[in-house]
């Protein structure tokens, strides 16, 4: 198993654990971040009353924490270990992503009407139910590739502006490959979700357990529904251009515990972990 490595640069990190009875630990991490808490013992984590299990990082388990994309307060993360409460808190740290510049065409896909924006806010209340599923971990870290050869890609947390309008952070990497490129799945799941979306047009949602979601948009064919069972590697559809989209290209995107993170600290050598004791 790879091993995950602080991104020089990217966080800051200095941290102790204190006893829930005492004053949380201090330190910084960047929107869109991880921080595995790691220690044995553990029995279960928490943020905001959340509850999950822990994750193995190369062999050591740990609670995940992640620093949500678009989080605006300190995350005070706790864990049940050997009989003891211990409480780490994360402030936020500063943002690190680019400007994109996009050109939409089709300007009714920028500026809704009040018919799309009506489906906007229904799609959204459907894909939000996912957010909160936990159930049995089915994943080992670092996941699979979504596509079997991997282009360089990115562009997570770019600030956009579409049309020449500032709109909201890209939320997931995406990868420039011709239409009909297998798109795998990068862990075993069950399949959430499945539908034709205004924004993400065919789209595949899968559930890999304890708060794990991956996110495959744009798709031209999709070859799952909702319910199926699918392991990792698994032919799931084909890349497209489907929804808001401005050529051939597979959006890729991760919540964990609903919060959005950079999909490339879960792929193995292409993104980094911060361990923190």
């Amino acid at each position: 198993m790879s091993s995950f490595r602080l991104l020089v640069g990217l966080c800051s990190f200095a941290a102790t654990v204190a006893t829930i009875a005492g004053p949380a630990a201090a330190q910084t991490a960047s929107p869109g971040s991880l921080v595995h808490w790691q220690s044995a013992g553990i029995e279960r984590c928490l943020i905001g009353g959340r509850e999950f299990a822990p994750t193995i990082l190369d062999g050591e388990p740990g609670c995940l924490v992640p620093v949500g994309l678009t989080r605006t307060a300190d995350i005070v993360a706790e864990r049940d270990r050997d009989g003891q409460r211990e409480r780490l808190r994360i402030g936020l740290g500063e943002y690190p992503y680019s400007v994109q510049r996009l050109e939409i065409k089709d300007q009714s896909r920028v500026d809704l009407s009040p018919e799309n924006l009506a489906r906007v806010q229904r799609e959204n209340a459907l894909i939000g139910k996912l957010w909160a599923r936990q159930g049995e971990p089915r994943f080992s870290l670092p996941l699979g590739p979504p596509l079997k050869e991997m282009p360089a890609g990115g562009r997570f947390g770019a600030k956009r502006i579409i049309n020449g309008e500032p709109r909201s952070p890209h939320t997931g990497a995406d990868y420039a490959v011709p239409q009909g490129t297998p798109v795998l799945a990068v862990g075993d799941a069950v399949v959430a979700l499945t539908g034709e979306f205004f924004f993400s047009g065919n789209a595949v949602f899968l559930d890999h357990g304890n708060g794990l979601i991956s996110m495959y948009f744009h798709l031209h064919e999709v070859f799952v529904e909702q319910g199926n069972e699918v392991s990792r590697g698994r032919l799931i559809g084909t890349v497209g251009s489907t929804g808001r989209s401005t050529g051939p290209h597979l959006h890729f995107g991760i919540r964990w515990q609903g919060a959005r993170v950079d999909p490339a600290l879960l792929l193995g050598p292409a993104g980094t972990i911060q361990t923190v004791p």
